[in-house]
């Protein structure tokens, strides 16, 4: 049986929270074991994989969350459709970044790329699937314990790491993290592929409907587009040589991600509930996600001013090499509020509309920060890329709100001329009758 919205965002925002808890831990342990330079490197490399990952499985994973929202009967065709897809979609991925590292990356770099396209593109891929599945069932619980899993198998290994170099004397830098990062989604992503056949069967594989292929595409291009504007300007950094400034801007970056993170966890668990009304109308949709941005907003509002206050304590946190992160997060505390308007706005399109119309939104702002990160980057390093990220953030919170309201005056009127043609007979045949 589905939970309620109420108890499943309580249960996500608790998942949530213990991940934060993990990711704190190995986050810290990170940032003191490699310093800002060697952090730098990975994220930056972690981020040109991230945008090619969102590619790899076609958008199947929010496929499989639509269908089995709808319907469950439809999960096993679906499930083996996403899984054959997000296969074949990591030799492409594989490929594709280990190319792209040796065009931007120093050779240094480039050995980073194979282990972390096997972590994030295939097995925490596998789990990402499987998270997608529990949460269209309603099992958002069971979703909510994986999210944790995840951050704590991790926080694991940055205490191994820890361990190694602070008190084994061993030497430990982006490319010895690398090399094990792929662990903790090995584990999690096999767990979570037998907990999902477990409860909902084997997989089918069978021929794929052609509107799974394009709303899956567009799906997928609208992940990569966030994946972009959110994670590019790390690249940019790195491929310049400006480790150092990745370092410190990754870091702060990282905390306004945490500090968004109730607000995903809030619209992820509320996603199924949308696509059953979006399934109606946009205004069904539209009234449950105003009702939740009333709430969540008062959210964005007080970590804004939490980040930038607290910013004080990341060299505390990560050590002094981080001492320009409390510059960095101050200029991006408005991010959790700018998310709170289009993670609102843009959830109501997607499950009450076409995802290709917020996809163009997301397509539009991600190449808008790719121009801004292309002028803005080199003129003022990290600088650049703060301007970049709340520009972008802000423009897709106002495309976000046009195209909804766009949408709505199309249904409304759609509405209005189905009513006034359905009318025009009643009254004809009543003139007739008389």
């Amino acid at each position: 049986m589905s939970e309620s919205l109420r108890c499943g965002s309580a249960w996500m925002i608790g998942g949530q929270m213990a991940a934060l808890g993990f990711q704190a831990v190995y986050f810290v342990l990170m940032g003191r074991t490699l310093g800002s330079r060697e952090y730098g490197a990975f994220v930056g490399v972690v981020a040109l994989v991230a945008v090619l990952n969102q590619f790899s499985s076609c958008g199947m994973e929010m496929i499989l969350l639509r269908n089995v929202s709808r319907d469950r009967a439809s999960f096993a065709a679906t499930w083996g459709s996403a899984l054959r897809v997000s296969a074949i979609g990591f030799v492409a991925l594989l490929v594709i970044a280990l190319s792209l590292g040796h065009v931007f990356l120093r050779p240094s770099l480039v050995l980073l790329v194979p282990w972390i396209a096997v972590s994030d593109g295939f097995f925490g891929k596998l789990a990402q699937l499987a998270g997608r599945a529990l949460q269209g069932a309603g099992q958002l619980r069971a979703m909510a314990k994986l999210t944790a899993a995840m951050n704590c198998g991790r926080a694991v290994l940055a205490v191994a790491v820890f361990a190694y170099a602070r008190w084994w004397g061993g030497h430990a830098d982006a490319l010895l993290w690398a090399r094990i990062y792929w662990i903790a989604p090995m584990v999690v992503g096999l767990g979570a592929f037998a907990l999902v056949t477990a409860r909902f069967g084997w997989p089918k594989f069978g021929p794929m409907r052609r509107r799974d292929w394009s709303e899956g595409f567009s799906f997928s291009l609208s992940n990569s587009s966030i994946s972009l504007y959110n994670d590019i300007d790390k690249t940019f950094l790195v491929s310049l040589g400006s480790t150092f400034a990745a370092g410190i801007y990754g870091a702060a970056y990282r905390v306004a991600d945490v500090a968004s993170a109730p607000l995903y966890s809030i619209y992820a668990a509320a996603t199924p509930r949308l696509f059953r009304e979006g399934g109606d109308s946009v205004e069904r949709a539209h009234s449950l996600s105003n009702r939740i941005l009333r709430r969540t907003s008062l959210y964005g509002l007080a970590s804004a001013v939490a980040l930038y206050f607290g910013a004080g304590l990341l060299p505390l946190l990560f050590g002094p090499s981080f001492q320009e992160s409390v510059t960095a997060l101050r200029w991006l505390c408005l991010l959790p509020l700018l998310r709170v308007l289009h993670y609102a706005w843009g959830t109501t399109i997607t499950t009450s509309a076409s995802q290709w119309y917020r996809t163009a939104t997301q397509a539009a702002a991600a190449v808008l920060n790719l121009g801004l990160c292309a002028w803005m980057i080199p003129l003022w390093s990290w600088k650049g890329a703060a301007w970049a990220s709340l520009l972008t953030d802000g423009s897709l919170a106002v495309l976000s709100w046009v195209v909804l309201q766009r949408i709505r005056s199309i249904q409304r009127t759609g509405s209005h001329i189905s009513e006034s043609r359905c009318g025009a007979p009643a009254s004809a045949q009543g003139a007739t009758s008389s």
